[in-house]
């Protein structure tokens, strides 16, 4: 670590709201040292430089080096078919024009994943989805909706086909005119206020924003769901990856599951209702109980850790405070102790809280849990296989780069 230049890195880590990984820190400082030599003034100068108008362009190029654009289309199907089933196909039942963003999305996969899935579900025609990132590199690239066969792999081969030209010599396949018209890209860092608008309406009815939060710092991540739910109509919907869940409340959102999914929704403000007049209270009559004869059914120990997790998920979504998520994770892991996805939203709960080493440790057990392959499956909250990548990127010597 070369300490002239921790404010400049500051400067970076600010700006893009992440903590910096070793990885981060070492390119950052490759590209700095050489600039500033020992003299002090020189960062002095350099950080003066990186914040006024003239420096923009530079820092763009920092910001660049702590960005990796790696993706590929159809990424968590599982989680893009709940969205089409359970969000897209009721909001076209509307019959009017739908209006998505994807933030922080990087050469544009997911721009034309979203694209594809609006037009299976008979969206109106003049749908947009919007694509935003820092990088302006990423960008360019992302507005030729050009893809080489491995980033393509995931996607079914009927929609290949449908929604494709043929390959190239260099085996690349370009989305077809007709969706690629109803995408635009703007650069939009996520740190930076105004957020991006929807075309005609202002507000988006669906912001999908995966893989990204999971980098920021507690405060960012927060500020920019806040900035989010602006941006959502009334009813709208914020999709974050399995591996980023909202442990904190935030005002304005509730939590929708689905099946194989979860995804935020924006409350719809409800009407005042009418003055009444004040009648008599009459007292609740006694509830009448009715036996049923039924045997109740006795859980295994795991089976009730995974039944508390579930509802340590609710309280979190409806505003429980921290020690009551903590303690309700904590006896869920004692219950469960192969229980990986409650370790590992226990070390986010920590980290947030700033006990870094215990969520350090938590992390390394969930990561140890999923490596050996003795983790209880938690198939509605998080897949396993996601969860193994977002416990890597959470341990430094596994380095961690974030997308957009």
């Amino acid at each position: 670590m070369n300490s002239r230049v921790e404010p400049l890195l500051r400067l970076v880590a600010a700006r893009t709201g992440t903590a910096l990984s070793r990885q981060q820190r070492a390119r950052l400082e490759k590209e700095l040292v050489p600039r500033v030599g020992d003299d002090e003034r020189q960062v002095s100068q350099l950080l003066a430089h990186l914040e006024s108008r003239e420096g923009a362009f530079e820092l763009a190029q920092l910001l660049a080096l702590v960005s990796v654009h790696k993706t590929d289309l159809f990424r968590d199907e599982a989680q893009l078919e709940a969205l089409s089933a359970s969000v897209l196909r009721p909001l076209v039942v509307e019959g009017r024009a739908l209006a998505l963003w994807s933030a922080g999305c990087s050469t544009g996969e997911e721009v034309a994943t979203l694209l594809m899935l609006l037009s299976e579900a008979g969206a109106h025609p003049e749908s947009t989805v919007l694509g935003s990132d820092l990088s302006a590199s990423a960008l360019t690239e992302a507005k030729h909706q050009t893809f080489t066969a491995p980033v393509l792999r995931r996607v079914p081969p009927q929609l290949l086909n449908r929604y494709f030209g043929a390959a190239d010599a260099d085996g690349r396949r370009t989305l077809v005119a007709r969706l690629k018209s109803r995408a635009r890209f703007v650069q939009h860092n996520l740190m930076d206020a105004p957020y991006p608008f929807a075309e005609g309406t202002s507000q988006f009815d669906v912001i999908v924003c995966r893989n990204v939060l999971i980098y920021f710092t507690a405060e960012a991540a927060k500020q920019t769901v806040e900035r989010f739910v602006e941006r959502l109509r009334p009813g709208g919907v914020l999709v974050l990856s399995a591996a980023e869940p909202l442990l904190e409340p935030v005002s304005g959102l509730s939590t929708l599951r689905v099946p194989g999914a979860f995804f935020y929704v924006k409350a719809t403000p409800q009407p005042a209702p009418p003055p009444t007049l004040s009648k008599p209270v009459k007292p609740n009559p006694t509830p009448r109980v009715t036996v049923t004869g039924e045997v109740p059914v006795l859980l295994s120990p795991e089976d009730e850790g995974l039944k508390l997790f579930n509802l340590v998920l609710d309280w979190a979504a409806e505003g429980a405070d921290h020690p009551e998520t903590e303690g309700g994770l904590r006896k869920a892991l004692y219950l469960a102790p192969r229980l990986a996805a409650a370790r590992y939203l226990l070390g986010l709960l920590l980290e947030r809280r700033g006990a870094h080493a215990d969520a350090s440790s938590e992390y390394r057990r969930a990561l140890s849990l999923l490596e050996s392959g003795t983790a209880m499956p938690c198939p509605f909250y998080l897949n396993n296989d996601r969860l193994l990548a977002a416990c890597r990127l959470k341990i430094p010597s596994h380095g961690a780069h974030r997308r957009g």
